[in-house]
């Protein structure tokens, strides 16, 4: 099995979690509910973060995530600190403006938490 690799780029300040919980309900005829947790990773954890600069500093951060192809896990420390598993599905570049030092870019991606058996 390949290493892992470790996601250590900067996202810019702000970025806010979103935790839920995997549940199973079943609802009665007589009004009894009953719920459980689904699994034993039951809660599932995205982190929509945003990164921007020049591309010297977008261009690393592009060819990690097309390396992982969007399936393909890796480690991440979050904005709690915990070191996790996650995902990076699609994400976007735009060019946004230039200056003095020249063009930049804005990349904007969801983490998502990842599981291994």
């Amino acid at each position: 099995m390949a290493q892992l690799k470790t996601f250590c780029f900067p996202p810019r300040y702000g970025a806010a979690g979103a935790f839920e919980p995997v549940v199973r309900e079943v609802q009665f005829g007589d009004g009894y509910k009953q719920v459980t947790g689904d699994g034993i990773n039951s809660e599932k954890e995205s982190w929509p973060l945003t990164f921007s600069g020049p591309w010297h500093f977008i261009e690393p951060i592009v060819s990690f995530l097309r390396e992982h192809k969007g399936y393909r896990s890796f480690q991440w420390r979050n904005p709690l600190y915990q070191l996790g598993l996650y995902n990076a599905g699609s994400f976007t570049v735009t060019p946004t403006f230039a200056n003095a030092q020249g063009r930049n870019f804005t990349l904007e991606v969801t983490f998502t938490r990842a599981y291994h058996p």
